[in-house]
């Protein structure tokens, strides 16, 4: 921030002329008096400080202490002298970050064991199996889901079944919402699938 100059100029008889300069900061003036900013102490034994991003040091009224304002956010109103005459701390405010998540409970659906995408029976929402997991420890299993706010599967934990729960039929797959018969086979992303004991198992061979 530039400083201007009032120059007072004092003839004298010899002709000789003082010029007695006082610099003020530009700002200094009845319409833009107030700076705020991050107080930064330069001087504490002079209970003198600075603004983060604005030039110059000042120096704190008296009774205020410079020390128990470092590095907090503050308004310094100015007198038409460029002097401190008061310092105000300035609330933080904190914009809360907030995640959001769902839970989904239900009977877990492998539904095509190439693109690892399941579902929950009764839910026509498809999702993806995690890296890492094996969706074939949960087939036909009840579980609980935590999706994150973007829909993505972040968890899938095992739910106990109540005792007067009905289980899935042995040896039948879950295709979409049905139950298939075990042996049929299904062509899914150009892979051949067949229902092996209650599980789609990949054969191997290309279809169409």
């Amino acid at each position: 921030m530039k400083n201007r100059y009032l120059c007072f100029r004092t003839a004298m008889s010899i002709g000789l002329a003082i010029f007695l300069c006082s610099a003020f900061p530009k700002w200094a003036d009845a319409a833009s008096s107030v700076l705020t900013g991050e107080l930064v102490v330069t001087n504490a034994a002079r209970n003198q400080f600075r603004l983060v991003e604005h030039n110059g040091s000042f120096t704190a009224p008296a009774g205020v202490s410079v020390t128990a304002l470092d590095g907090k956010p503050v308004r310094v109103e100015f007198g038409a002298d460029g002097r401190a005459l008061q310092i105000t701390q300035m609330p933080i405010e904190y914009a809360p970050i907030t995640h959001g998540f769902e839970v989904v409970s239900g009977e877990f659906v492998l539904r095509d064991p190439v693109t690892r995408t399941f579902g929950i029976l009764g839910d026509n929402r498809s999702y993806s199996v995690p890296q890492g997991v094996d969706a074939g420890l949960y087939t036909g299993q009840l579980v609980e889901l935590r999706l994150d706010d973007q829909g993505q599967v972040m968890s899938i934990n095992r739910v106990s079944r109540s005792a007067d729960a009905p289980l899935p039929a042995t040896g039948t797959c879950i295709f979409g919402n049905s139950s298939v018969a075990n042996g049929t086979s299904t062509c899914r992303t150009g892979r051949l699938l067949r229902c092996t004991n209650g599980l789609w198992a990949d054969t191997g061979t290309p279809c169409q």
